[in-house]
């Protein structure tokens, strides 16, 4: 059967958007089935938050090198050996019967998921033209976000009715249909870019860097900030990220062209990016924690609870990425900063006080700014690229998300440890988003506009 390019393009969009919605479906379907996970494998709070944080790391320092994968193999050999490990992990997961497995198996699916989402941005800004770029990204975003809004009742209905478990065996039946709807339909660009080099030093830097910087912030509370054992990682990683970035400048052909962020407007628009997942891992994985350990709830209906923080965006995505189409990044993300910050201090009164009727509101309002924040950044960082450089885009962009979601996780595990309360934490993840939003007036002027 012959398909029109118009509709080969959209089915393209939206299947790369199923393959990237299996990361959205991450973030919100754990969040709902950590508290079973913690109990019967019997975790500690912090453990329990590296079953996370092992995936984000290493889908973290490996996004740079899956944004090259189309450039460096081509989509299909890249999509099936990366999907095929995926599945597989996901299988074997969900038999585990201990943290050391687990967090193992979530390493190695955060590596095959560093090449996967990367690419299903790239093929959806590769498959339309510059101008429909934002509408490219609303699209993609938009089923991406159907299953970001069905995790938590998704993750509450497998975890009450079945078990904990299937939120990994529910990745395989997804993987199947997109992979093959990809590779049905997917056509390699007419300009091919030249096969890029991989820069393994550079790698390592970053590697080395993060995981011990995050490793010391979060077992800090544990072993006590003053230890050796804490504050050795502590200065390692700094040192690492400082070394990572002065080695960085001088490649040709870096991991991460950090040059691109001395550009007060793209690294701007990556912060917001960055900022933007922060506070999305923090609702999603902390909203629940609070409904099942401090209201109650059941693992169903702590998915209900927060259902409503995450259904506004399948239906405001591609909504969002026209606005910025047609205004800019502006207006779009000054306003969704502000309406973030205050909701941030709402939802934190609303804990505090142990009122879901006051939290319902605030995350439903919260959820609303997400996409008008995210979607115009990023499309903002994707115009500020030339074509050739659009896989890399993709690994820009999932770099920024995944450290905003190991920093969320990160700040949550600390502050919780201090039992400083989740109240708190919604008021830091306010007091920044707050900062950012100030800084973004003054840098986001006419040059972002002008370049949308």
């Amino acid at each position: 059967m012959v398909i029109s390019e118009k509709k080969r393009q959209r089915g393209l969009v939206l299947a790369m958007g199923g393959l990237g919605g299996l990361v959205m479906l991450d973030e919100s379907i754990f969040g709902v089935a950590l508290p079973s996970i913690r109990t019967e494998l019997d975790l500690s709070p912090t453990t329990a938050h590296w079953i996370i944080n092992s995936y984000m790391l290493a889908f973290t320092c490996l996004a740079a090198i899956g944004g090259k994968a189309i450039d460096l193999f081509g989509l299909r050999p890249a999509l099936i050996v990366s999907a095929s490990v995926f599945a597989v992990t996901s299988l074997v997961a969900g038999f585990a019967e201990n943290a050391a497995m687990l967090i193992s198996l979530r390493v190695v699916q955060g590596l095959c998921a560093a090449i996967i989402y990367p690419m299903s941005l790239a093929a959806a800004t590769l498959t339309y033209g510059e101008k429909e770029r934002g509408k490219a990204v609303g699209i993609s975003a938009t089923i991406a976000t159907v299953f970001l809004a069905a995790g938590p009742l998704l993750g509450g209905v497998l975890t009450e009715f079945l078990s904990w478990r299937w939120v990994f065996w529910i990745n395989i039946p997804v993987l199947a249909v997109c992979v093959s709807l990809t590779l049905l339909l997917w056509r390699p660009p007419a300009r091919i870019a030249k096969r890029p080099k991989v820069d393994l030093m550079g790698l390592i830097l970053l590697l080395a860097g993060l995981t011990t910087f995050i490793f010391g912030l979060m077992e800090g509370p544990d072993f006590g900030w003053s230890s050796p054992f804490i504050l050795g990682p502590l200065v390692i990683g700094a040192l690492g990220l400082g070394g990572f970035f002065r080695f960085e400048l001088k490649q040709k052909t870096p991991l991460i062209d950090v040059q691109l962020f001395f550009s007060k407007s793209f690294h701007t628009d990556a912060l917001i990016v960055l900022l933007t997942q922060m506070t999305k891992i923090v609702v999603v994985i902390f909203v629940p924690h609070f409904l099942q350990l401090e209201l109650s709830f059941s693992a169903l209906w702590a998915g209900f609870g927060i259902i409503v923080a995450v259904l506004p965006y399948p239906f405001l995505a591609e909504p969002a990425g026209r606005i910025a189409d047609r205004y800019g990044t502006r207006r779009p993300v000054l306003t969704g900063l502000t309406v973030l910050a205050l909701t941030n201090v709402l939802i934190g009164v609303a804990i505090h006080f142990e009122s879901y009727w006051g939290l319902a509101p605030a995350l439903l309002v919260w959820g609303v700014a997400v996409p008008f924040t995210m979607l115009p950044a990023t499309r903002s960082i994707a115009n500020s690229l030339p074509l050739e450089k659009q896989g890399e885009f993709g690994g820009l962009v999932m770099t920024a998300r995944l450290l905003g979601g190991t920093l969320g996780v990160t700040l949550g595990s600390v502050l919780l440890a201090m039992e400083t309360g989740s109240t708190w934490l919604f008021w830091v993840m306010a007091a920044i988003i707050a900062t950012c939003c100030a800084y973004g007036a003054v840098v986001l002027e006419k040059e972002t506009e002008a370049r949308a």
